[in-house]
């Protein structure tokens, strides 16, 4: 006999989270910072060798999950955000979002992850600004600022894989690349040593928009 799991008052869809926005927010980020360690064990003894973008973002996601796993909410990350909320037409690399049955929720937190090197010399600068090849306007950075990814947001991320040099080598060239953009782009718009750690830095900056500011956080992982 197959015996139901779940009690006669168990509320099956009633998930909540009772942790406000901001709360939330500091959350993602820990989990975030908490996946840099497996992710690079996972990425190290893994069969494969050579990664691209979207191979890297899928081990990272993955890992990312069970960090959130331990916080005990209905939140999950996936791939590639398709904005069937605010319209946005960019295609954001990862998503946050609360999981709830017969219920659709906004994001709560979107972020954009870049290879640092890029794969191709024409792509060098694509952390901060870039070009599609009808060339519209396609940066890491740029998509934030262009309302491209993040609109209805004041909170997104970027996450780096760095695949050759160090931290402090990508630290002061993506901040050449930003300060050659003024005065377009404004001294705010650097990026900001916030932390320091052992499998991860992580940074701060700003996007000025034309009508607000999203504030972004970069984690910066490297897997040499």
């Amino acid at each position: 006999m197959i015996v139901d799991d779940f009690p006669q008052e168990f509320p099956r869809n009633s998930f909540t989270i009772n942790v406000s926005p901001a709360d939330l927010h500091e959350k993602i980020l820990k989990s975030i910072a908490d996946t840099a360690e497996p992710f690079t064990n996972a990425i190290s003894s893994h069969n494969k060798k050579k990664w691209n973008e979207d191979s890297l973002t899928q081990v990272f996601i993955g890992q990312n999950n069970f960090q959130l796993q331990k916080l005990f909410l209905s939140l999950t990350a996936a791939a590639q955000y398709r904005d069937i909320h605010d319209g946005t037409r960019g295609i954001p690399d990862i998503f946050y979002s609360i999981v709830e049955e017969g219920k659709d929720h906004r994001p709560t937190f979107i972020m954009e992850a870049k290879r640092l090197p890029t794969p191709s010399k024409d792509r060098e600068k694509e952390y901060v600004i870039g070009k599609t090849s009808d060339g519209n306007p396609n940066g890491g950075i740029e998509r934030f600022k262009l309302g491209k990814h993040g609109a209805g947001h004041t909170h997104c991320g970027m996450i780096g894989f760095i695949e050759k040099n160090e931290y402090q080598d990508w630290f002061e060239k993506v901040n050449i690349w930003i300060t050659e953009l003024f005065p377009t782009w404004e001294k705010s718009e650097l990026l900001k040593l916030e932390e320091m750690h052992l499998y991860h830095n992580h940074y701060k900056s700003e996007a000025k928009r034309i009508a607000d500011t999203v504030y972004l956080d970069h984690f910066w992982i490297k897997i040499l």
